[in-house]
């Protein structure tokens, strides 16, 4: 490299030209901003020279802004990876000012193959309530004749509510543009929401969609939703619809609660929601779905999710983790669950039972039931007891084999270090070595903390065993969220 140049007077004072730093195999390179622009088109003239499959493979592993720059830089990029621009949506968030919720929908709309494109919506926490009339620099104009004939189109609404909804979409209320942008998305597989407190448009679209004769979601396969807040919940008839659209596997929630039938409680739990305007649910009759997994994060249960079970024709697994008195006042409801998966004991394939870390509750060792007749069982993850039940003296009551089905391949227990622990290292020995249980493969224990030398001991003795019966087994600490996390992700599917 040549000697650096010696600066001026004039050029020491001068202002100074913005620069970038290049990542090179040997060392960083500070460049100007003029030179990282011709890095930029250089760049771009190298990928214009590659064949769409490999720009198809680039455009794979860039995310949603880094693509969208990349189909700016040229005629080609544009048109070989506008569909993989558009395959893949999120929309903005709560804060954001530049009302994407509406430019995306006149781009659909006015270009209807973009819709087409489009497989996964991606929706973070929207504004339901606030006027956003003079906010943001980058309004888009709006489009009265469109808006308008979008929402004439809508079957089902009254006049009184086409009305106030134009209101609504006027002040750029974004759960009033929602339910005109999401039903123009034919091919969508995958749609994600996370509910804001208030949301009563889209609830209501939904709701529509599914008591109506057309088919606004044919394709939908997979639904999740999650509420806004680090507290309390959303209410789980904000998903009943789902169950009625004929192409929905998978439904997954973070932080939902199910209503109680029992209005008279005194400890009855009220939503921070406002459900004044919109329909407290679709009914939903026994076998009327085609969804195969429910997945229930940090959600509480008051009936046991039944209603939701019973509309599945073949739910083939059920994960529930239990969310404490953050989501609702509901305790943990083993009982109730087990009698609501009892309806799908012949398809059932994986159950994932966790009762809410941290917080101990008078229901938690109450006995679920008998998987015996689970006949398509593989996997089950359940406290110990939950499982076997436990008597006044915490030791168990019910013995694993009588009541684990012969089908199953895969546990994951917890047990706390208690009266029960040389028991049950006993009972698991015993099931891996039983012939009835040709499947069992591996054995997942989960403790909180060993704290007895002994305890450790037998833990090391139930591995050897395990060996022996040629069935893996891996105890493992429940300390930290993290690791329990990571093992949830290894075994549910």
């Amino acid at each position: 490299m040549g000697r650096r140049k010696r600066l001026t007077p004039a050029a020491a004072y001068a202002k100074p030209t913005p620069s970038w730093t290049l990542r090179t195999r040997y060392e960083n390179i500070r460049i100007s901003s003029a030179e990282y622009f011709y890095f930029q088109v250089a760049s771009a003239v190298m990928l214009n020279d590659l064949p769409p499959e490999i720009l198809h493979l680039i455009a794979r592993d860039l995310g949603s802004k880094a693509l969208y720059r990349l189909v700016s830089t040229s005629r080609r990029l544009h048109t070989v990876l506008q569909q993989s621009l558009y395959t893949n949506v999120t929309l903005c968030g709560i804060w954001s000012e530049d009302h994407t919720i509406n430019i995306f929908l006149y781009a659909v709309t006015r270009t209807p193959r973009l819709a087409s494109y489009v497989r996964s919506l991606k929706v973070n926490c929207w504004e339901p309530e606030k006027d956003n009339n003079g906010i943001s620099a980058q309004r888009v104009e709006f489009d009265d004749k469109l808006v308008h004939q979008l929402v004439a189109e809508r079957t089902g609404y009254s006049e009184e509510e086409k009305l106030k909804w134009l209101k609504d979409l006027e002040r750029h209320n974004s759960d009033a543009w929602l339910p005109l942008l999401i039903p123009q998305l034919k091919e969508l597989r995958k749609l994600d929401l996370t509910w804001p407190f208030g949301s009563h448009y889209v609830v209501d679209m939904l709701q529509k969609a599914a008591t109506g004769t057309e088919p606004i979601f044919p394709r939908l396969e997979e639904a999740y939703a999650a509420w806004h807040d680090s507290e309390n919940a959303f209410p789980s008839h904000y998903m009943d619809a789902f169950f009625k659209f004929p192409s929905m596997r998978k439904l997954g929630c973070y932080m939902l609660a199910e209503n109680e039938n029992d209005d008279d409680d005194e400890f009855e739990f009220e939503f921070e929601s406002d459900d004044s305007e919109s329909p407290k649910g679709v009914i939903l009759s026994p076998q009327c779905s085609n969804i195969t997994d429910i997945d229930l994060q940090k959600s509480n249960a008051a009936e046991g999710m039944r209603e939701w079970v019973q509309a599945c024709k073949e739910l083939k697994s059920f994960r529930l983790v239990h969310g404490g008195g953050v989501v609702s006042w509901t305790d943990f409801q083993p009982r109730k669950i087990y009698e609501s998966l009892a309806i799908q004991k012949s398809t059932l394939e994986s159950i994932w039972v966790e009762a809410y870390d941290g917080a101990y509750m008078d229901t938690d060792d109450e006995w679920m039931g008998s998987f015996v007749d689970f006949t398509a069982l593989r996997l089950i993850c359940v406290s110990l007891p939950n499982l076997v039940g436990f008597d006044e003296s915490k030791l168990p009551l019910r013995k694993l084999r009588d009541v684990l089905p012969s089908s199953l391949e895969t546990l994951f227990l917890s047990l706390d270090e208690d009266e029960s622990f040389e028991v049950a290292m006993d009972q698991l020995a015993e099931l891996a070595a039983l012939e009835s249980f040709p499947k069992l493969a591996a054995i997942y224990l989960e403790y909180y903390e060993l704290r007895k030398p002994e305890n450790a001991a037998r833990l090391e003795w139930l591995e050897q065993r395990c060996q022996e019966a040629s069935v893996f087994c891996f105890p493992h600490s429940s300390k930290g969220c993290i690791q329990q996390k990571q093992m949830m992700r290894v075994i549910w599917p």
